[in-house]
């Protein structure tokens, strides 16, 4: 079956990554029988050894640390629309859930981030994928008895491994996540040489799209995007791809590309991103070429 990105992009995107699925099922296939060989040969060697003591190394203590670190529980706040690491996102409501949310979070000193998830644009169910962002008091820019309006910043991403859950007062969900920043990622040989070449693709790509932007008339626009994420990323692949997510998927949206941002968040290596920044590029480059 195709993965579950795939079910979260518009049409102009999907044939493109179902071919790019289809060129890395041989090479998945053939990690899966090498895992499970490796695995089958650990096991036969841990049963000659099963009475004696278990010696870890620092590196196994600390892979361990870092696993329980990135395995967490925090509440979860579903928007409209997902949103990417660095894009910032105002969000107001009368309802009194949402204080009750930010009351949660604030008494947890040790644990002051949240999750925000958006809506598959398909069909409107939530995905299980998103970002997290610290709320602090600085993060509350309203909040009195008719209206509470707070400023998010998404910053780390996450999968969410179980079914959400209320939380005892019933105001809000909350899901155990899996924070997905530094993972271990797979890619063969030749898919590392193809990310790195297509990255040295974008800041030409992303010159012309600026060009394209300004001529249509949106200067200021393109102004205001770019104060908000900064610079592109020099060299780390895969804060380019999710810049350019930010770039062409924007708050607010000016429509000027097809939306990414779930499937890029869907993600599960480098290659993937790279070859969805590009494409989203170059369909919005079309665009506006043929709008001109």
């Amino acid at each position: 079956s195709l993965p579950f990105f795939l079910n979260i992009l518009s049409p102009g995107a999907y044939g493109f990554l179902a071919q790019v699925h289809k060129r890395n099922i041989a090479l998945e296939y053939n990690n899966a029988k090498e895992r499970t060989s490796t695995t089958l040969a650990f096991f036969n060697d841990f049963e000659n050894y099963e009475h004696q003591p278990l010696s870890m190394s620092d590196s196994d203590l600390r892979r361990i640390q870092e696993l329980r670190q990135r395995k967490l529980e925090m509440p979860i706040l579903i928007v409209g629309a997902a949103i990417l690491p660095g894009q910032s996102m105002e969000l107001t409501s009368s309802d009194p859930k949402l204080r009750k949310l930010i009351d949660h979070v604030l008494q947890d000193a040790d644990h002051n981030e949240i999750g925000i998830i958006g809506l598959n644009p398909h069909n409107n169910s939530p995905l299980n994928v998103g970002v997290s962002a610290k709320i602090s008091l600085e993060s509350i820019k309203t909040r009195n008895i008719f209206q509470t309006s707070l400023l998010v910043k998404g910053s780390r991403r996450f999968e969410i491994e179980d079914e959400p859950q209320l939380d005892d007062t019933g105001s809000f969900y909350k899901a155990k996540v899996d924070i997905v920043e530094d993972r271990e990622e797979i890619m063969s040989e030749e898919q590392e040489n193809e990310t790195k070449k297509l990255s040295e693709r974008l800041p030409e790509l992303v010159m012309k799209w600026e060009q394209l932007v300004q001529d249509k008339g949106m200067k200021s626009d393109l102004k205001k995007i770019m104060k908000s994420i900064g610079p592109m990323p020099k060299e780390d692949i895969c804060r380019r791809a999710l810049w350019v997510g930010s770039l062409v998927n924007p708050l607010p949206s000016l429509k000027l590309c097809f939306e990414i941002r779930p499937a890029m968040l869907a993600c599960k290596n480098n290659y993937e991103r790279i070859q969805l920044a590009v494409i989203s590029l170059q369909s919005s480059i079309d665009f506006l070429s043929s709008h001109a």
